[in-house]
């Protein structure tokens, strides 16, 4: 018998930065999924990922079943989610195995318990939770829960270019930085709880520019600015980044023609450096079951 668990992407975050002298994040989600499948008793055992096996049995010992009945399973990863861009590949490998693991042993936890066993392996991502919020990717520590977000989706702006998200946190200077952009985060962060709170996508693509902006002086991101500039142009809300990564992604209402922005985009230097532009709907944090899965991909 097979076992699935499935978990989003993201396309970086909304704001990434320093606040109360601990660093905290917010993203959010994309209709770009990972696919963990488990299947016990195969002739050729497929342990996967060594992340996502290690996740596996970190839910075995969380229920104090022994590591050693995890050796007859087998684990294979399927996922649409572009690795080294920032979009949260490894969070959601890690996430989908947990969510498959649960089902197999026939066991529940909470986002925030998911969570909190998917940084024991690696800095995650909040997109584990099923609410936006203030997020500590070293802890997976919920400083706030943050309102949701309708009606959105976003041209993503991918490079060819990888990051790891190790190599960011080991540049020299790296706290310096994030300490100089202090004050700036903390008003994003402002603007992006007011804008969840009230739906609000102009005030949510503020707290993202400025973020962006921010982030310049850790890891600059190609072409940034002129972005900004096309994005208020064609009347879209905000730019935000993958702060530990190298996408960029444009935020727009649902019934805006993403296709002229695309377009537009596809004709200027920046698809020089940019080799893939496209569209993705926002959704919905949380690990899903194979069901759920089916019914987002029915809506695409």
């Amino acid at each position: 018998m097979k076992f699935y668990g499935v978990c989003p992407a993201s396309c970086g975050e909304f704001v990434q930065g320093v606040l109360d002298n601990e660093e905290y994040l917010s993203s959010y989600a994309i209709n770009l999924f990972s696919v963990a499948t488990l299947e016990e008793g195969k002739e050729i055992i497929h342990r996967g990922p060594s992340k996502s096996r290690k996740a596996m049995e970190l839910v075995f010992e969380n229920f104090n079943i022994p590591v050693d009945e995890t050796k007859n399973i087998s684990l294979d990863i399927k996922s649409q989610i572009p690795v080294g861009k920032g979009m949260a590949s490894s969070t959601a490998d890690i996430g989908a195995t947990i969510k498959a693991t649960l089902s197999m042993l026939n066991k529940t936890l909470t986002g925030e318990e998911i969570s909190k066993l998917a940084v024991k392996i690696e800095a995650t991502d909040s997109l584990l939770l099923n609410q936006h919020s203030i997020f500590n990717p070293l802890t997976a520590d919920v400083k706030k829960y943050l309102g949701g977000i309708k009606d959105t989706k976003v041209v993503i702006l991918e490079p060819n270019d990888i990051l790891d998200t190790k190599s960011i946190r080991m540049t020299p200077n790296y706290k310096m930085y994030k300490m100089q952009n202090k004050e700036i985060i903390q008003n994003s962060f402002a603007l992006l709880d007011e804008g969840l709170a009230k739906n609000n996508l102009d005030l949510i693509g503020k707290a993202c520019k400025y973020s962006a902006l921010a982030n310049e002086n850790i890891h600059q991101k190609p072409f940034l600015k002129n972005i900004i500039e096309i994005s208020d142009k064609f009347g879209c809300y905000g730019v935000n980044i993958a702060h530990s990564g190298t996408v960029v992604g444009i935020l727009m209402h649902k019934e805006m023609d993403d296709r002229k922005i695309v377009q537009y985009l596809k004709g200027t230097e920046i698809s020089q450096y940019y080799k893939k532009i496209y569209t993705s709907d926002i959704i919905d944090g949380k690990v899903r079951e194979e069901e759920e899965w089916n019914i987002l991909k029915t809506q695409k």
